[in-house]
Order: structure tokens, then C-alpha cells, then sequence
């Protein structure tokens, strides 16, 4: 059988506030990625701005292959449809209010090829700090960045003071989620059944046939879950279309999961844009839930879920939504 195909980078940006910073609480994805991209659209894309407002501009392939806020921000060919090469994860049960001195963090993770556009990345989010984020515009300085790994590694990009990158020399693979897989699994007793928790920590949007759902049924959650990762190692790390009985054998596995306690809640959520003065909707589920199923079953699918939790599920994954961890 073919590696799985899909890489990735994570950075964590440590920042400080240097005035009262409202990031939003369920909308804090939505506000640092407007503030990020708003800063790339004005240093980097001059086709971004266009010179008469409303004005529409021709662009052109090759200036969308080598531009990271065309090929990376902007819409595509198809938009709506097309997967994100990044995405964004807020700070999670932040305060509504960070005070001047307060530190917070979040994450970007890039995709596949789209690690070639990290400087660009990085380079944006001091600029961000400047021209400030939320209500309010609050300010904050970037200290330092740090690619994560799974198992815990780390390596400074940027570290506290310098001004030069320090870029990963490798990204995360299919193969270090696979070990780190092996070691969750080791918990869990050889044969009969066990339980694993889900913790949604933004909102989780999920769409079947045409209508949002409501509960965080297993089979549809994981559905969404393998659907996106297959795409994004389409669009961004040359892979193929996963074999069809590899498909349904894990879906079929999906099916056995059952839920067993759910504490989640629907929450409404709005998202607006500077720049189109438009409103669009992210609301999703958050809380918690309970399943179970046969441990032969959860050796299957937990690497997947640890791609979840990298690749983040559901709509409006780049403004935030979609974050999950395992709790035990």
C-alpha cells in the first residue's frame, strides 16, 4: 500500500498584548486569519487591492502559482469547493479580555507544498500585532514561533529577539502520526470494547445531505474527517484517490462507534469581512462526547483521528471552526 502522502508544519505564534486585546471568543479564528490576511493582501498581492474599489482584475495562472495570498487566501477556481493549503487555530477558553502583559498563543499549519509560503506566514503576524485584532483593534508583539511535532518536539523558527528564520527541515508525517497512534493504543486491553472522548473546542459545522447537523454522530463526523484529508494530500502532496474498499472498510468501522454520552450544544456564530462588509454564519457544536467500540475498530481509525486533529473538521476549518482533541 502506498504512505499516505499528506505533510504538514505547525507553528505556534507566542504573542504578547500591548493594549486590551478582544479577540472574540468563538469568532477568534475569524478575527487573527482577517487581521493575517488583510496584512498579506497589502504587502504581498498587489492584485488584492485592487486600484478602483469594485474594480475586477484579470489574474493570471502563473502569478496565482508563485503569489501565497492568491494561492493560499483568495478564491480559485473553485471557491467554496477547493481546500485551503493552511489553517488557522485560536487560542482555546482564552479570557474575553487580554489585558496589556498577557500572553496568549495560536497555531498555523501549513499543508504539503504549501510550506514553501512559511516566511510569508511569519513575516505577517508581527504586522498583524501593529495594525491590531477584534473589536477594539487590540495590539500585540509576536515573541517567538515554534514548529511542533507530534510526540512533543519542537524546534524554534524564530526565537525571542532574533530576526532570523530557523525554517523546520522536515515536516510531519503520515508515519510520525502512525507512531504516535501506537503509543495512545497501547492503553486500551487486548479485544472487547473501549471508549474515547471528543472534545470540540470551536464550533463544529457539519453538513449532510444539504442540512447542518446537530449532534456529533461518529459516522458522519468521520465521513467529513477522511473526506478532507484525502483531498488535501490531492491538492497539496500529489496523492491519488484512496482506494474504494479501503474507503468503505473505514467507514464501515466508522459505523460500529456508538455514542454513549453526549454534552454538547449548538452555538450561533457570525463572521463578518472588512473588505466585502459582508456576514456569513460558523456556527457549530461544542462540548463534549463520549463513544464506544470494539478496540480492533479504534486501531483502525485513531490514526485518522489523529489527522483530525491536526486538519481540524468540518466548514470554515481556516477561520478556527473544526478544532477537536482526544480526552482519554
Amino acid at each position: 500500500m502506498t504512505p499516505f502522502p499528506l505533510t504538514f508544519t505547525r507553528l505556534r505564534f507566542e504573542c504578547v498584548t500591548e493594549t486590551p486585546l478582544r479577540l472574540g471568543g468563538w469568532r477568534a479564528g475569524s478575527n487573527l486569519r482577517g487581521a493575517l490576511v488583510d496584512v498579506m493582501r497589502r504587502a504581498t498581492c498587489a492584485y488584492s487591492v485592487p486600484s478602483v474599489p469594485g474594480q475586477k482584475v484579470s489574474i493570471d495562472a502563473e502569478h496565482i502559482a508563485h503569489c501565497p495570498v492568491c494561492w493560499l487566501v483568495a478564491a480559485h477556481e473553485k471557491p467554496g469547493v477547493e481546500r485551503r493549503g493552511y489553517i488557522l487555530t485560536p487560542p482555546v477558553e482564552a479570557p474575553s479580555v487580554l489585558m496589556p502583559g498577557e500572553r496568549f498563543a495560536f497555531h498555523l499549519t501549513l499543508f504539503g507544498e504549501a510550506r514553501r509560503f512559511l516566511p510569508y506566514f511569519v513575516l505577517a503576524v508581527p504586522e498583524m500585532g501593529l495594525g491590531g485584532v477584534g473589536a477594539g483593534r487590540g495590539r500585540f508583539r509576536l515573541r517567538r514561533v515554534v514548529a511542533e511535532f507530534p510526540g512533543g518536539r519542537e524546534e524554534e523558527v524564530l526565537p525571542e529577539g532574533e530576526q532570523v528564520l530557523r525554517l523546520p527541515e522536515q515536516p510531519a508525517t503520515h508515519a510520525d502520526l502512525l507512531s504516535q497512534a501506537g503509543q495512545f493504543s497501547r492503553r486500551w486491553r487486548d479485544g472487547g470494547v473501549a471508549s474515547l472522548g471528543l472534545e470540540f473546542l470551536t464550533p463544529l459545522r457539519l453538513i449532510w445531505n444539504e442540512e447542518l447537523v446537530k449532534a456529533p454522530d461518529f459516522s458522519i463526523f468521520f465521513n467529513r474527517l477522511l473526506e478532507r484529508v484525502d483531498e488535501l494530500a490531492m491538492q497539496f502532496s500529489g496523492g491519488e484517490h484512496r482506494p474504494l474498499e479501503e474507503r468503505t472498510r473505514l467507514q464501515n468501522l466508522a459505523r460500529e462507534v456508538r455514542m454513549i454520552e453526549n454534552h454538547t450544544r449548538w452555538v450561533e456564530v457570525s463572521s463578518g469581512s472588512s473588505r466585502t462588509g459582508s456576514k456569513t454564519w460558523i456556527s457549530g457544536l461544542v462540548g463534549s462526547a463520549r463513544y464506544a467500540a470494539p478496540v480492533s475498530a479504534w486501531e483502525e481509525l485513531l490514526p485518522w483521528l489523529l489527522w483530525g486533529e491536526v486538519v481540524q473538521v468540518g466548514k470554515d476549518t481556516v477561520k478556527g471552526n473544526g478544532v477537536f482533541r482526544r480526552a482519554g
